[in-house]
């Protein structure tokens, strides 16, 4: 197998991110902030803080 079709097997995995990097990736591609998914997700990482600034900046 190249080194290409590894590259792209592994996806989004191969880069490093935090909770905080991945809940501001979810919203700005379009998940609703009050999805009982995304509201799970910042409890679980202590992100609800950022979660409701995320929400007021985007009334903005």
């Amino acid at each position: 197998m190249s080194e290409k079709e590894q590259d792209s097997e592994l996806g989004r995995s191969k880069y490093s991110s935090n909770p905080s990097d991945h809940l501001n990736h979810l919203l700005n591609i379009g998940w609703d902030p009050k999805s009982p998914l995304i509201m799970r997700y910042a409890m679980a990482n202590n992100l609800e803080r950022q979660l409701r600034e995320w929400v007021e900046k985007s009334r903005s």
